[in-house]
């Protein structure tokens, strides 16, 4: 379950706003209040590139090493879609006792 979250949450992010990695495990961090290891975090992301729902992009504009820049496309936004219709209709049997 926790994993299945942390997509959706991941692409929420990305849905407010483009991020570097870095960035969105600090965002994950925030919501779940736990780190999110970058073994869990960069692999999904690529599995999202794969099925088309993030673009990528370097950002060479601050010093230091170009950061890879993760944006979600309009395929990932209906994905998002998708997972927060679901969501919903587990929220509300959670929330009626599955009657």
């Amino acid at each position: 379950m926790r994993k299945g979250l942390l997509g959706v949450a991941a692409l929420s992010a990305l849905a407010n706003a483009p991020q570097h990695g870095y960035a969105l495990a600090q965002t994950l961090h925030a919501l779940f209040g736990a780190s999110v290891p970058e073994g869990t975090l960069y692999p999904l992301l690529s599995g999202f590139e794969e099925e088309g729902w993030v673009g990528t992009e370097w950002d060479t504009t601050r010093p230091g090493p170009a950061r890879k820049v993760y944006r979600i496309t309009e395929s990932g936004r209906e994905a998002l879609q998708r997972f927060r219709a679901r969501f919903e209709l587990l929220a509300g049997a959670i929330k009626e006792g599955f009657s």
